[in-house]
């Protein structure tokens, strides 16, 4: 019996258990085992949207918002030949090629794919932990939303005439999204209380002297002017240094910034779970990859039969000499491309090169505005928010039955359309 075991249920491990059990299900000489803590795949595309959606938490829809970037990992592989254990990972051991839970249980691998996704990094920055909103988990996403209404209600019961003041750390896409969002829902918070739309101010910081610094200038100016419709105000070259319970210091600026609520965009690294693992890790803590997506031991020899993809890993672009950018799709492309690497090696047959693609980025801007890029083509506005419900229809259709693919479909048209 050939044991493949895959690490984490989000996009690559998702993608490398289907595609893993479509080829193999005929074979009975193979078990397929994926491990997660959650029993749910992610949504990460959807994860902001429940931060900021307005008008569903206060009508008991906690719940609904949940089962809309919550997907059952139980419905993703009915009727499917993969063994699904929820579990926390607590030792990799590479070198006896197995991996021991939190409840002592062990598993035992021929092959290993590594899909753990990365955890949030903090550069060391004091108080960010403490003092600042982390969007990694649902939990997380409808905390925020109840802050922040909280706030709104206790400022129109105070009476007073001071500005309530929000601040989003770190301009890449998932800083300027949620920046988007928070704008159109406190946008209606102030409507629904009668307040003044000038007691807010949403402030976007931003280290480099340019926010979303991947993307082409033409965009860029875009989304900026968007984001100032949104009361998105944006700063630049503004590294933090600290994070208190109410303000922020900003590098030679002086006096601290006083905000009543702070969210950390800024960044993230590798599991923690891989620095005892004896793999060869970068600087963030992700695994070193070769072109076949397989791993490096901490000597620099290969290790063929373990296979790293999504925010774990690190892989060079041979045509640009700088890493792959962590993307969820680039993620699923990677699973399907490990999955199929294994089989090859199954096979005796040569392995393929992954060929990375990632000319293509969605920048969802508020409500039902986005700005599509693919291969040189922009489409910004309503066009380009009806493209990214495509792409995330799609995925649907990968992972789940047609019927379940719609109906989850429409449930997150509920949250598009609730955040206008």
């Amino acid at each position: 019996m050939t044991n493949i075991l895959i690490l984490g249920g989000g996009f690559g491990g998702i993608s490398a258990a289907l595609k893993l059990e479509k080829e193999l299900r005929n074979d009975s000489d193979f078990k397929i085992t994926l491990l997660d803590r959650n029993n749910f795949h992610l949504f990460t595309p959807s994860l902001y949207e429940v931060a900021t959606t307005y008008g569903l938490i206060e009508d008991n829809f906690a719940q609904y918002l949940k089962g809309s970037v919550a997907i059952p990992i139980a419905e993703i592989l009915e009727n499917k030949k993969v063994n699904f254990i929820q579990a926390e990972i607590k030792e990799l051991n590479i070198k006896e090629k197995n991996v021991v839970t939190s409840g002592g249980n062990k598993f035992d691998f021929d092959y290993l794919v590594i899909g753990l996704g990365g955890e949030s990094e903090f550069y060391g920055i004091p108080g960010v932990q403490e003092y600042a909103f982390n969007l990694k988990s649902i939990d997380d996403a409808v905390a925020l939303y109840k802050k922040i209404k909280d706030l709104y209600q206790n400022y129109k019961k105070e009476g007073t005439g001071r500005i309530i003041k929000l601040a989003i750390i770190g301009g890449g896409f998932t800083g300027v999204e949620l920046a988007a969002e928070l704008g159109c829902c406190v946008g209606n918070i102030i409507k629904e209380l009668k307040l003044n739309r000038t007691c807010t101010s949403i402030s976007l910081l931003q280290d480099d002297s340019v926010i979303l610094p991947a993307v082409q200038d033409k965009a860029r100016k875009t989304i900026e002017k968007r984001l100032g419709t949104e009361m998105v105000r944006i700063q630049t070259n503004s590294p933090v240094t600290e994070v208190g319970p109410n303000f922020i210091r900003i590098k030679d600026r002086g006096e601290p910034l006083n905000f009543d609520v702070v969210i950390w965009a800024g960044g993230i690294r590798g599991s923690r779970l891989l620095e005892n693992s004896g793999l060869k890790l970068t600087k963030k803590g992700t695994i070193e990859i070769n072109k076949f997506l397989q791993v490096k031991n901490s000597d620099d020899t290969t290790n063929e039969n373990v296979f790293a993809i999504g925010d774990s890993a690190t892989l060079i672009d041979p045509k640009t000499g700088k890493p792959v950018p962590a993307m969820a799709y680039v993620a699923y492309d990677q699973g399907k491309a490990a999955a199929e690497n294994i089989i090859k090696d199954l096979k005796k047959e040569k392995l393929s090169p992954y060929k990375p693609f990632y000319d293509a980025w969605i920048a969802p801007a508020g409500g039902k505005w986005a700005y599509f890029y693919y291969k040189g083509i922009g489409i910004a506005g309503f066009w380009g928010y009806l493209l990214r419900q495509m792409v995330d229809l799609r995925h649907f259709f990968r992972i789940l039955p047609f019927k379940k693919a719609v109906a989850l479909f429409f449930k997150d048209l509920v949250i598009f359309t609730k955040n206008d």
